[in-house]
């Protein structure tokens, strides 16, 4: 039986953005992207950090993000509103 398409934003030699959301202060833009990581054959969720740079627009930044606490605050809510992060998550935190 053949696998389902899966729709993806943006495909990679690592990974499959999936679903994204993200919050934008001043230049840096920082993102709560689901993906599939396609070595492991598993799902997972990434913050992080896209800057515009000269060789391209909206460029990762592989390295630690460091976010307000309120602008991670609207990352996580916009992360749940999305369903991005789901009821495992929510469950989680309770």
């Amino acid at each position: 039986m053949a696998k389902k398409e899966e729709l993806f934003e943006k495909e990679t030699k690592y990974c499959k953005i999936i679903k994204s959301v993200t919050v934008v202060d001043g230049e840096e833009t920082f993102a709560l992207e689901k993906i599939y990581i396609k070595d492991l054959d598993k799902y997972e969720i990434r913050l992080c950090l896209y800057k515009d740079c000269r060789d391209r627009l909206r460029k990762l930044i592989p390295r630690s993000t460091d976010i307000d606490e309120s602008l991670f605050r609207d990352l996580i809510l916009l992360g749940i509103k999305s369903g991005i992060l789901g009821k495992e998550f929510l469950d989680g935190i309770k």
